[in-house]
């Protein structure tokens, strides 16, 4: 049986769940960049911290988080930093319901263009073009991704 899940914002007590899961998509999908990522730790943490009051939520079930999402926002544009759903739990959906959730809130905060990257071996990259993002380009090993949330 499967519990109900909700989107809620994150909290402090979600850093430790974030971590290890920001840890093992470096360890699995970009391994060559995992020293890189550990040597820039702190920064990451100080990232996270400062998404918590409005730009980062997690979906959980029965309190006990099962994903989340951060982003940034530039003017009229939301950047997607990162999507993580626990690999026990991908491919139910849960991904997209994050995905659609920054969306909505990133659109009804004045954002008109979302924008993100990812890694050419994530499986992830048919999450968002089956949500309507086109590629725009790469930079190194990263495919990069635009939508048009809203016109002027």
């Amino acid at each position: 049986m499967t519990l109900p899940t909700r989107l809620r914002l994150a909290e402090v007590s979600d850093l430790p769940f974030i971590f290890r899961q920001e840890r093992e998509y470096m360890e699995t999908i970009e391994p060559d960049a995992h020293q890189g990522w550990l040597a820039a730790l702190d920064l990451n943490l100080a990232f996270w911290i400062e998404c918590l009051p409005s730009t980062l939520f997690c979906v959980d079930a029965d309190g006990h988080p099962l994903g989340y999402a951060m982003w940034s926002l530039d003017g009229d544009t939301a950047t997607l930093v990162s999507i993580n759903v626990l690999d026990s739990r991908r491919r139910q959906g849960l991904g997209r319901l994050l995905l659609d959730a920054f969306e909505q809130r990133v659109g009804s905060s004045g954002a008109r263009v979302s924008e993100l990257g990812v890694h050419r071996s994530n499986q992830a990259r048919q999450l968002y073009q089956g949500a309507g993002y086109g590629t725009t380009g790469q930079d190194g090993e990263y495919v990069l991704f635009s939508k048009i949330l809203r016109e002027f």
